[in-house]
Protein backbone atom coordinates (compact mmCIF):
# COMPACT_ATOMS: atom_id res chain seq x y z
CA UNK A 1 0.00 0.00 0.00
CA UNK A 2 2.34 2.54 0.98
CA UNK A 3 4.25 1.91 -2.26
CA UNK A 4 1.29 2.39 -4.30
CA UNK A 5 0.75 6.01 -2.23
CA UNK A 6 4.23 6.48 -3.19
CA UNK A 7 3.43 5.62 -6.87
CA UNK A 8 0.61 8.05 -6.69
CA UNK A 9 2.61 10.99 -6.08
CA UNK A 10 4.83 10.80 -9.14
CA UNK A 11 4.19 13.62 -11.99
CA UNK A 12 3.43 10.91 -14.51
CA UNK A 13 0.81 9.33 -12.70
CA UNK A 14 -0.66 12.91 -11.70
CA UNK A 15 -0.41 13.31 -15.61
CA UNK A 16 -3.05 10.22 -15.63
CA UNK A 17 -5.71 11.58 -13.72
CA UNK A 18 -6.26 14.50 -16.54
CA UNK A 19 -6.32 11.56 -19.25
CA UNK A 20 -8.90 9.61 -16.81
CA UNK A 21 -11.18 12.71 -17.02
CA UNK A 22 -10.51 12.93 -20.44
CA UNK A 23 -11.78 8.99 -20.82
CA UNK A 24 -14.73 9.53 -18.73
CA UNK A 25 -15.97 12.56 -20.26
CA UNK A 26 -15.41 10.55 -23.61
CA UNK A 27 -17.92 7.77 -21.88
CA UNK A 28 -20.53 10.04 -20.50
CA UNK A 29 -20.78 11.66 -24.05
CA UNK A 30 -21.81 8.47 -24.98
CA UNK A 31 -24.64 8.20 -22.92
CA UNK A 32 -25.97 10.92 -23.89
CA UNK A 33 -29.86 10.85 -25.47
CA UNK A 34 -28.42 12.49 -28.89
CA UNK A 35 -25.26 10.62 -28.98
CA UNK A 36 -26.52 9.31 -32.49
CA UNK A 37 -25.79 13.06 -34.08
CA UNK A 38 -22.83 13.55 -31.82
CA UNK A 39 -20.10 13.69 -34.72
CA UNK A 40 -22.55 15.57 -37.05
CA UNK A 41 -23.37 18.30 -34.26
CA UNK A 42 -19.45 18.32 -33.83
CA UNK A 43 -19.11 19.11 -37.13
CA UNK A 44 -21.21 22.12 -37.05
CA UNK A 45 -19.69 23.65 -34.15
CA UNK A 46 -16.27 23.36 -36.14
CA UNK A 47 -18.12 24.99 -39.35
CA UNK A 48 -20.00 28.02 -37.10
CA UNK A 49 -19.28 30.83 -34.73
CA UNK A 50 -18.65 30.90 -31.33
CA UNK A 51 -19.03 33.96 -28.81
CA UNK A 52 -19.40 35.51 -25.57
CA UNK A 53 -22.38 33.64 -24.89
CA UNK A 54 -22.63 30.75 -26.73
CA UNK A 55 -23.75 27.80 -24.68
CA UNK A 56 -22.84 24.58 -26.83
CA UNK A 57 -25.35 22.39 -24.85
CA UNK A 58 -28.00 24.99 -26.97
CA UNK A 59 -25.86 24.83 -29.89
CA UNK A 60 -24.98 21.04 -30.62
CA UNK A 61 -26.69 19.55 -27.90
CA UNK A 62 -25.05 17.46 -24.75
CA UNK A 63 -23.25 14.41 -26.15
CA UNK A 64 -21.26 16.73 -28.83
CA UNK A 65 -20.62 19.62 -26.08
CA UNK A 66 -18.86 16.64 -23.55
CA UNK A 67 -17.18 14.95 -26.66
CA UNK A 68 -15.65 18.57 -27.01
CA UNK A 69 -14.94 18.83 -23.53
CA UNK A 70 -13.12 15.14 -23.43
CA UNK A 71 -10.74 16.71 -26.65
CA UNK A 72 -10.22 19.89 -24.55
CA UNK A 73 -9.16 17.33 -21.26
CA UNK A 74 -6.95 14.64 -23.87
CA UNK A 75 -5.35 18.09 -25.37
CA UNK A 76 -4.17 19.17 -22.22
CA UNK A 77 -3.03 15.57 -21.12
CA UNK A 78 -1.35 15.78 -24.38
CA UNK A 79 0.25 18.81 -23.68
CA UNK A 80 1.57 18.11 -20.19
CA UNK A 81 2.88 14.66 -20.81
CA UNK A 82 5.13 15.68 -23.70
CA UNK A 83 6.29 17.77 -21.12
CA UNK A 84 8.88 16.36 -18.80
CA UNK A 85 9.97 19.76 -17.12
CA UNK A 86 6.27 19.98 -16.18
CA UNK A 87 5.55 18.95 -12.40
CA UNK A 88 1.73 19.59 -12.70
CA UNK A 89 1.69 22.56 -10.53
CA UNK A 90 -1.25 24.57 -9.49
CA UNK A 91 -0.62 26.99 -12.34
CA UNK A 92 -1.10 24.22 -14.51
CA UNK A 93 -4.28 22.47 -12.71
CA UNK A 94 -5.63 26.18 -12.90
CA UNK A 95 -5.19 26.35 -16.84
CA UNK A 96 -6.63 23.13 -17.15
CA UNK A 97 -9.77 23.73 -15.10
CA UNK A 98 -10.10 27.26 -17.05
CA UNK A 99 -9.71 25.57 -20.56
CA UNK A 100 -11.77 22.83 -20.14
CA UNK A 101 -14.45 25.17 -18.69
CA UNK A 102 -13.72 27.45 -21.72
CA UNK A 103 -14.74 24.53 -24.32
CA UNK A 104 -18.70 24.50 -22.68
CA UNK A 105 -19.34 28.10 -24.27
CA UNK A 106 -16.89 28.90 -26.70
CA UNK A 107 -13.71 26.51 -27.74
CA UNK A 108 -13.29 23.75 -29.62
CA UNK A 109 -10.32 21.74 -31.42
CA UNK A 110 -10.92 24.15 -34.70
CA UNK A 111 -9.92 27.54 -32.88
CA UNK A 112 -7.89 26.73 -30.11
CA UNK A 113 -5.17 25.07 -32.29
CA UNK A 114 -4.08 27.85 -34.31
CA UNK A 115 -3.55 29.96 -31.23
CA UNK A 116 -1.45 26.83 -29.18
CA UNK A 117 0.61 26.93 -32.85
CA UNK A 118 1.25 30.77 -32.24
CA UNK A 119 2.70 30.27 -29.09
CA UNK A 120 5.00 27.75 -29.91
CA UNK A 121 6.35 30.20 -32.56
CA UNK A 122 6.85 32.43 -30.14
CA UNK A 123 8.99 30.06 -28.03
CA UNK A 124 11.11 29.44 -31.58
CA UNK A 125 11.37 32.87 -31.77
CA UNK A 126 12.59 33.70 -28.34
CA UNK A 127 15.24 30.68 -28.51
CA UNK A 128 13.06 29.44 -26.12
CA UNK A 129 11.51 25.59 -24.96
CA UNK A 130 7.42 25.44 -25.89
CA UNK A 131 7.80 23.26 -22.17
CA UNK A 132 8.02 26.40 -20.90
CA UNK A 133 5.04 27.81 -22.31
CA UNK A 134 2.11 25.10 -22.04
CA UNK A 135 0.71 26.43 -19.57
CA UNK A 136 0.50 29.72 -21.39
CA UNK A 137 -0.77 28.18 -24.15
CA UNK A 138 -4.22 26.58 -22.79
CA UNK A 139 -4.85 30.34 -20.87
CA UNK A 140 -4.26 32.30 -24.52
CA UNK A 141 -7.33 30.14 -25.99
CA UNK A 142 -9.63 32.23 -24.42
CA UNK A 143 -9.27 34.29 -27.46
CA UNK A 144 -10.96 31.16 -29.87
CA UNK A 145 -14.02 33.07 -30.56
CA UNK A 146 -11.61 35.65 -32.99
CA UNK A 147 -10.49 32.46 -34.87
CA UNK A 148 -13.64 31.36 -35.51
CA UNK A 149 -14.99 34.43 -36.46
CA UNK A 150 -12.39 35.24 -39.19
CA UNK A 151 -13.01 31.80 -40.01
CA UNK A 152 -16.68 31.87 -41.36
CA UNK A 153 -16.87 34.98 -42.11
CA UNK A 154 -18.62 35.84 -44.43
CA UNK A 155 -18.67 32.24 -44.90
CA UNK A 156 -16.77 29.52 -44.67
CA UNK A 157 -13.98 29.26 -47.31
CA UNK A 158 -10.79 28.04 -48.42
CA UNK A 159 -9.14 31.94 -47.99
CA UNK A 160 -11.61 32.36 -44.25
CA UNK A 161 -9.30 29.44 -43.25
CA UNK A 162 -6.17 30.91 -44.40
CA UNK A 163 -7.01 34.49 -42.86
CA UNK A 164 -8.44 32.00 -39.71
CA UNK A 165 -5.04 30.16 -38.66
CA UNK A 166 -3.26 33.55 -39.49
CA UNK A 167 -5.55 35.52 -36.55
CA UNK A 168 -4.79 32.58 -34.19
CA UNK A 169 -1.15 32.55 -34.73
CA UNK A 170 -0.40 36.12 -34.16
CA UNK A 171 -2.77 36.08 -31.17
CA UNK A 172 -0.65 33.31 -29.51
CA UNK A 173 2.70 34.63 -30.79
CA UNK A 174 1.53 37.91 -28.59
CA UNK A 175 -0.36 36.53 -25.62
CA UNK A 176 3.34 35.76 -24.14
CA UNK A 177 4.76 38.96 -23.93
CA UNK A 178 2.13 40.94 -23.07
CA UNK A 179 0.73 38.42 -19.94
CA UNK A 180 4.19 39.30 -18.60
CA UNK A 181 3.34 42.95 -18.10
CA UNK A 182 0.36 43.40 -17.79
CA UNK A 183 0.71 41.46 -14.54
CA UNK A 184 2.11 44.84 -13.03
CA UNK A 185 -1.02 46.25 -13.73
CA UNK A 186 -2.87 44.51 -11.26
CA UNK A 187 -0.09 43.63 -8.88
CA UNK A 188 -1.04 39.85 -8.78
CA UNK A 189 -4.63 40.68 -7.23
CA UNK A 190 -7.00 39.00 -9.78
CA UNK A 191 -5.83 35.31 -10.59
CA UNK A 192 -6.86 35.65 -14.19
CA UNK A 193 -4.04 37.58 -15.56
CA UNK A 194 -4.62 35.81 -18.59
CA UNK A 195 -8.23 37.23 -18.28
CA UNK A 196 -7.03 40.65 -18.53
CA UNK A 197 -4.91 40.17 -21.55
CA UNK A 198 -6.46 38.04 -23.64
CA UNK A 199 -9.32 41.51 -23.12
CA UNK A 200 -7.09 43.68 -24.39
CA UNK A 201 -5.63 41.21 -26.98
CA UNK A 202 -9.34 41.24 -28.53
CA UNK A 203 -10.00 45.07 -28.01
CA UNK A 204 -7.22 45.96 -30.18
CA UNK A 205 -8.26 42.76 -33.00
CA UNK A 206 -11.74 44.37 -33.21
CA UNK A 207 -10.59 47.48 -34.00
CA UNK A 208 -9.41 46.24 -37.64
CA UNK A 209 -12.61 44.12 -38.44
CA UNK A 210 -14.30 47.67 -40.04
CA UNK A 211 -11.55 47.50 -42.58
CA UNK A 212 -12.62 44.33 -43.36
CA UNK A 213 -16.36 45.32 -43.08
CA UNK A 214 -16.70 42.89 -40.91
CA UNK A 215 -19.88 43.93 -38.11
CA UNK A 216 -20.08 41.78 -34.84
CA UNK A 217 -23.55 40.55 -34.19
CA UNK A 218 -23.81 39.88 -30.24
CA UNK A 219 -25.85 36.33 -30.26
CA UNK A 220 -26.63 35.14 -26.77
CA UNK A 221 -27.64 31.08 -26.76
CA UNK A 222 -28.01 29.62 -23.05
CA UNK A 223 -29.37 26.01 -22.08
CA UNK A 224 -31.65 25.56 -19.52
CA UNK A 225 -33.57 21.88 -20.73
CA UNK A 226 -30.33 20.22 -19.46
CA UNK A 227 -29.93 20.81 -16.01
CA UNK A 228 -30.06 17.40 -14.88
CA UNK A 229 -27.38 15.88 -17.18
CA UNK A 230 -25.01 18.78 -15.64
CA UNK A 231 -25.64 18.56 -12.68
CA UNK A 232 -24.81 14.52 -12.97
CA UNK A 233 -21.71 15.26 -15.13
CA UNK A 234 -20.20 17.93 -12.67
CA UNK A 235 -21.07 15.97 -9.34
CA UNK A 236 -18.93 13.21 -11.24
CA UNK A 237 -16.08 15.33 -11.34
CA UNK A 238 -16.29 16.21 -7.67
CA UNK A 239 -16.43 12.53 -6.27
CA UNK A 240 -13.32 11.78 -8.93
CA UNK A 241 -11.42 14.77 -6.72
CA UNK A 242 -12.90 13.32 -3.61
CA UNK A 243 -11.65 10.24 -4.04
CA UNK A 244 -8.18 10.91 -5.20
CA UNK A 245 -8.27 13.22 -1.86
CA UNK A 246 -9.50 10.48 0.43
CA UNK A 247 -6.65 8.16 -1.03
CA UNK A 248 -4.08 10.53 1.44
CA UNK A 249 -7.19 11.80 4.00
CA UNK A 250 -4.65 12.38 7.02
CA UNK A 251 -1.90 13.88 4.69
CA UNK A 252 -4.74 15.95 3.23
CA UNK A 253 -5.98 17.68 6.41
CA UNK A 254 -2.51 18.27 7.86
CA UNK A 255 -1.72 20.84 5.98
CA UNK A 256 -5.18 22.63 4.31
CA UNK A 257 -5.68 24.32 7.72
CA UNK A 258 -2.55 26.11 6.74
CA UNK A 259 -3.80 26.38 3.61
CA UNK A 260 -6.61 28.14 3.96
CA UNK A 261 -4.68 30.94 5.83
CA UNK A 262 -3.02 31.62 2.24
CA UNK A 263 -4.02 35.14 0.46
CA UNK A 264 -4.15 32.96 -2.60
CA UNK A 265 -1.53 36.21 -4.01
CA UNK A 266 -0.36 35.63 -7.23
CA UNK A 267 1.65 33.38 -7.02
CA UNK A 268 0.60 31.22 -4.37
CA UNK A 269 0.72 27.62 -5.50
CA UNK A 270 -1.22 25.19 -3.36
CA UNK A 271 0.48 21.86 -4.96
CA UNK A 272 4.24 23.16 -4.38
CA UNK A 273 3.30 24.76 -0.86
CA UNK A 274 1.10 22.20 0.79
CA UNK A 275 1.32 18.98 -1.00
CA UNK A 276 -0.97 17.64 -4.12
CA UNK A 277 -3.32 16.03 -1.47
CA UNK A 278 -4.25 19.09 -0.04
CA UNK A 279 -4.47 20.62 -2.94
CA UNK A 280 -7.30 18.41 -4.24
CA UNK A 281 -8.85 18.38 -0.88
CA UNK A 282 -9.18 22.14 -1.43
CA UNK A 283 -10.39 21.60 -5.13
CA UNK A 284 -13.41 19.44 -4.19
CA UNK A 285 -14.48 21.27 -1.05
CA UNK A 286 -14.35 24.51 -2.91
CA UNK A 287 -15.77 23.00 -5.64
CA UNK A 288 -18.48 21.49 -3.32
CA UNK A 289 -19.39 25.13 -1.55
CA UNK A 290 -19.60 26.92 -4.82
CA UNK A 291 -22.37 24.14 -5.77
CA UNK A 292 -24.27 23.97 -3.06
CA UNK A 293 -24.37 27.80 -3.35
CA UNK A 294 -25.66 27.65 -7.10
CA UNK A 295 -28.52 24.77 -5.70
CA UNK A 296 -29.24 27.33 -2.80
CA UNK A 297 -29.86 30.06 -5.43
CA UNK A 298 -31.88 27.35 -7.27
CA UNK A 299 -29.80 28.26 -10.18
CA UNK A 300 -30.64 26.68 -13.16
CA UNK A 301 -27.21 24.77 -14.69
CA UNK A 302 -25.95 25.90 -18.18
CA UNK A 303 -23.00 25.46 -20.13
CA UNK A 304 -21.48 29.06 -19.15
CA UNK A 305 -22.09 28.03 -15.18
CA UNK A 306 -20.62 24.32 -15.82
CA UNK A 307 -17.46 26.37 -17.16
CA UNK A 308 -17.21 28.64 -13.94
CA UNK A 309 -17.42 25.81 -11.48
CA UNK A 310 -14.49 23.71 -13.80
CA UNK A 311 -12.51 27.19 -13.55
CA UNK A 312 -12.80 27.70 -9.77
CA UNK A 313 -12.17 23.79 -9.33
CA UNK A 314 -9.04 24.03 -11.14
CA UNK A 315 -7.90 27.67 -9.29
CA UNK A 316 -8.41 26.06 -6.08
CA UNK A 317 -4.81 24.53 -6.99
CA UNK A 318 -3.40 28.02 -7.33
CA UNK A 319 -5.33 30.76 -4.89
CA UNK A 320 -8.49 30.23 -4.42
CA UNK A 321 -10.36 28.34 -1.03
CA UNK A 322 -13.31 29.04 0.69
CA UNK A 323 -12.61 31.15 3.10
CA UNK A 324 -11.06 34.23 0.16
CA UNK A 325 -13.80 32.78 -2.37
CA UNK A 326 -17.04 33.55 0.12
CA UNK A 327 -16.53 37.39 0.27
CA UNK A 328 -16.30 38.07 -3.10
CA UNK A 329 -20.10 36.33 -3.76
CA UNK A 330 -21.30 37.47 -1.08
CA UNK A 331 -20.43 41.26 -2.65
CA UNK A 332 -21.77 40.20 -5.67
CA UNK A 333 -25.19 39.16 -4.41
CA UNK A 334 -25.14 42.27 -2.63
CA UNK A 335 -24.91 44.37 -5.67
CA UNK A 336 -27.26 42.54 -7.25
CA UNK A 337 -29.40 42.37 -4.64
CA UNK A 338 -29.66 46.38 -4.32
CA UNK A 339 -29.95 47.01 -7.95
CA UNK A 340 -33.05 43.92 -6.97
CA UNK A 341 -31.62 41.98 -10.38
CA UNK A 342 -32.65 38.34 -9.18
CA UNK A 343 -29.89 36.25 -8.18
CA UNK A 344 -30.91 33.52 -10.76
CA UNK A 345 -30.13 36.19 -13.83
CA UNK A 346 -27.21 34.40 -15.62
CA UNK A 347 -24.87 37.61 -15.18
CA UNK A 348 -25.52 37.45 -11.69
CA UNK A 349 -24.62 33.47 -11.29
CA UNK A 350 -21.32 33.90 -13.54
CA UNK A 351 -20.26 37.07 -11.36
CA UNK A 352 -20.66 35.03 -8.70
CA UNK A 353 -18.37 32.19 -10.09
CA UNK A 354 -15.66 34.09 -12.11
CA UNK A 355 -15.43 37.06 -9.85
CA UNK A 356 -13.50 35.10 -7.51
CA UNK A 357 -10.09 35.78 -9.02
CA UNK A 358 -10.22 38.38 -6.80
CA UNK A 359 -9.89 36.19 -3.91
CA UNK A 360 -6.56 37.64 -3.07
CA UNK A 361 -8.22 40.75 -2.07
CA UNK A 362 -10.10 39.10 0.36
CA UNK A 363 -6.74 36.89 1.32
CA UNK A 364 -4.21 39.69 1.77
CA UNK A 365 -6.65 42.77 2.93
CA UNK A 366 -9.45 41.24 4.90
CA UNK A 367 -12.58 39.76 4.17
CA UNK A 368 -14.12 43.06 4.28
CA UNK A 369 -12.28 44.06 1.09
CA UNK A 370 -13.25 40.89 -0.81
CA UNK A 371 -16.92 41.98 -0.30
CA UNK A 372 -15.91 45.32 -1.77
CA UNK A 373 -14.34 44.11 -4.52
CA UNK A 374 -17.43 41.34 -5.13
CA UNK A 375 -19.64 44.63 -5.07
CA UNK A 376 -17.41 46.61 -7.74
CA UNK A 377 -16.96 43.69 -10.02
CA UNK A 378 -20.52 43.09 -10.57
CA UNK A 379 -21.24 46.66 -11.85
CA UNK A 380 -18.26 47.06 -13.87
CA UNK A 381 -18.66 43.34 -16.07
CA UNK A 382 -21.29 45.17 -18.09
CA UNK A 383 -19.30 48.27 -19.01
CA UNK A 384 -16.35 46.02 -19.90
CA UNK A 385 -17.78 43.83 -22.69
CA UNK A 386 -18.71 46.22 -25.14
CA UNK A 387 -14.23 46.57 -25.41
CA UNK A 388 -13.76 43.53 -26.65
CA UNK A 389 -17.93 42.87 -27.84
CA UNK A 390 -17.59 38.96 -26.76
CA UNK A 391 -14.42 38.04 -28.83
CA UNK A 392 -12.78 37.02 -25.42
CA UNK A 393 -14.59 34.28 -23.10
CA UNK A 394 -13.13 35.81 -19.83
CA UNK A 395 -15.43 39.03 -19.83
CA UNK A 396 -15.09 38.50 -15.82
CA UNK A 397 -11.44 38.07 -15.46
CA UNK A 398 -11.10 40.59 -18.09
CA UNK A 399 -13.26 42.92 -15.65
CA UNK A 400 -11.06 41.85 -12.77
CA UNK A 401 -8.08 42.96 -13.60
CA UNK A 402 -9.58 47.08 -13.37
CA UNK A 403 -11.20 46.06 -10.31
CA UNK A 404 -7.77 44.97 -8.97
CA UNK A 405 -6.08 48.17 -10.29
CA UNK A 406 -8.32 50.63 -9.29
CA UNK A 407 -9.07 48.65 -6.07
CA UNK A 408 -5.60 48.23 -4.36
CA UNK A 409 -3.63 51.48 -4.69
CA UNK A 410 -7.09 52.70 -2.59
CA UNK A 411 -6.80 50.00 -0.01
CA UNK A 412 -3.11 50.36 0.48
CA UNK A 413 -3.76 54.16 0.93
CA UNK A 414 -6.10 53.79 3.61
CA UNK A 415 -3.64 51.02 5.59
CA UNK A 416 -0.66 53.44 5.50
CA UNK A 417 -2.91 55.96 6.62
CA UNK A 418 -3.73 53.65 9.43
CA UNK A 419 -0.30 52.33 10.00
CA UNK A 420 0.94 56.24 10.47
CA UNK A 421 -1.78 57.03 12.70
CA UNK A 422 -0.92 53.74 15.09
CA UNK A 423 2.78 55.12 15.20
CA UNK A 424 1.62 58.45 16.38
Amino acid sequence: MKAVKQHFDKQSTRKLFILLFSLVTFGFAWLMPDRHEMLNNYWYLLTHQTYLMHDLFDVVGLSATFFNIALHFLTAYYLMSRNERSNVNGLQMAAIGIFVGHGFFGTHIGNIIPIILGVVLYAKWTHQSFKLYTTVSLFATATAPIVSYVMVTPAPTIQSAILGIGAGLLIGFIAPPLAEQFLKFHHGFTLYNFGFTTGIIAMFFILLFPYFNWTIEPQSFLSNQYHHYLLVYYLLLLLLLAGFALWHMRDAWAKYATLIKSSGRVPDDFVSKFGLNSALLNMALNGLMFFVLLLLLNVTFTGPILGGLCSIIGFSAFGKHPRNCLPIAVGVILAASLLQVPLTDQRVVLAILFGTALSPIAGFYGLGYGVVAGFLHYNLTAVVFPLHQGMTLYNNGFTTGFVAAFLVPIIDTIQDHKHYWTKK
